[in-house]
């Protein structure tokens, strides 16, 4: 694969998705292939109604990039339906400059809540659960309105995602958790975001110009004093 070709913009998913025909099992199936830029050219064009102009501005591409991206794309999902075969669509950021985090079948809200763990009010807290304070920024049409801080309740399980949400928070960007309280957090209906470290204005800012997303991964037991080692956010992909 040639990395020196130019970078495209495209979402993130929060996972790599598959489907495949309900009726046969995934191993007697051949698996179609379906990347990230195709995917992100396809949801453009065919679910927002970008023309193809605007896609090509929106991804930093040329039109002929779109039309051969919409191309390939289309002739996959065809394919899938009509030869019953599984599709994966792959979420590998290989040539692609993230834009935030592809959040299907959810809506934009206009008014966002976005906590930090923070025991100093400048810098993220390496693990949420034995935070000092929660640093709640409050975003109306993409523009910062107002910063409070929240004092967490008692450290137990359950406590804190439940706390957030009856706080409305719609994201946490912290450095690492357990893999329950994230599940918790996503009942919840917060968002999480991961392997975040350093300044919190820095981080709220790459979030709002949607260049950061969750590259740590959850904590396989419960932490104290464990030190984490979330390095960066791979911005540079």
């Amino acid at each position: 694969m040639n990395n020196s070709r130019k970078k495209r913009y495209a979402r993130r998913l929060d996972m790599a998705r598959s489907f495949k025909p309900s009726s046969i099992p995934r191993s007697e199936l051949e698996t179609v292939y379906m990347m990230l830029d195709e995917f992100e050219a396809l949801r453009l064009c065919d679910d927002e109604d970008y023309s193809q102009i605007e896609a090509a501005e929106e991804m930093q591409v040329s039109r002929a990039t779109i039309q051969r991206l919409l191309l390939s794309a289309r002739k996959k999902v065809i394919d899938v339906l009509l030869n019953n075969k599984a599709l994966v669509i792959k979420n590998e950021i290989v040539n692609i400059k993230l834009k935030g985090e592809n959040k299907m079948n959810i809506e934009e809200k206009s008014v966002k809540r976005i906590a930090f763990p923070t025991s100093d009010r400048v810098t993220i807290d390496g693990h949420f659960g034995h935070t000092k304070e929660f640093a709640i920024y409050i975003v109306k049409d993409l523009e910062l309105s107002e910063v409070k801080y929240l004092t967490p309740p008692p450290h137990t399980p359950g406590a804190l995602p439940a706390f957030l949400g009856d706080k409305e928070v719609d994201v946490i960007i912290t450095g690492g958790m357990g893999a329950m309280a994230v599940n918790l957090l996503k009942k919840n209906k917060v968002d999480v975001i991961l392997g975040a470290s350093g300044r919190i204005d820095v981080n709220f800012n790459e979030y709002l110009g949607g260049f950061l997303t969750s590259q740590g991964s959850v904590c396989a037991h419960d932490h104290k004093d464990h030190q984490h080692d979330h390095k960066d956010h791979n911005h540079n992909h």
